[in-house]
């Protein structure tokens, strides 16, 4: 079954480093890199980046662990934009990238501004297990109370299935008391684990 779910960024407050436009494209990227790894190692991964010149198109990479399930490796790529939506493009040239990849290795690809339609159906085909997350990028106003609030969606293919397949995708509310359920700025996106918020840490 895939998983498809988006929300638009709540307005919460954090005193987490924000992305600021004043500083460079690279400096930027480089953030989003670090930002992106530190919120997969709050769910239990041990991430390092790889990022740089000579990285063949993998910004991170290492090891996972989900509750009650064997350890599998992960790569990524980010995208840092503030507006602009990947496109599928990216998806096949990440394909490239997996098809050099250990079997055991799952692939995500992180964007800020999140992916267009066709972007995500070309990763529902692909024979690759990959996953797509949108992670803020920390440039706009609005900031999180929590690191793992940054993530405003996440989706991924059948191939993928066999390493994060009983991972759920749902809405997470902030204040019940003014629930507006028309708005989605009053929601961020929650994994969960059999039925349970998946930790903000794993013991290994």
């Amino acid at each position: 079954m895939f998983r498809l779910l988006t929300a638009a960024t709540p307005k919460i407050r954090s005193s987490r480093p924000a992305i600021s436009r004043g500083i460079s494209t690279v400096e930027s990227g480089t953030a989003y890199e670090n930002h992106t790894i530190s919120i997969f190692n709050r769910l239990g991964a041990s991430l390092e980046r790889t990022g740089g010149a000579g990285d063949n198109g993998v910004d991170f990479r290492g090891p996972w662990t989900l509750p009650e399930q064997q350890q599998f490796y992960l790569v990524g790529q980010c995208k840092y934009y503030e507006r602009k939506k990947i496109g599928p493009s990216v998806i096949r040239e990440w394909e490239g990238v997996m098809s050099r990849q250990e079997l055991d290795t799952l692939g995500v690809v992180a964007a800020s501004s999140g992916f267009t339609s066709s972007c995500i159906q070309a990763a529902l085909s692909s024979i690759y297990p990959i996953a797509l997350v949108t992670i803020d990028g920390g440039h706009q106003s609005n900031r999180y109370t929590n690191i793992e609030e940054s993530i405003r969606g996440f989706v991924w293919n059948k191939a993928a299935d066999a390493f994060i397949g009983r991972l759920v995708v749902a809405k997470k509310h902030y204040d019940l008391c003014k629930l507006d359920q028309s708005d989605p700025a009053m929601y961020t996106i929650q994994l969960l684990w059999n039925g349970q918020p998946l930790p903000p840490s794993i013991s290994k």
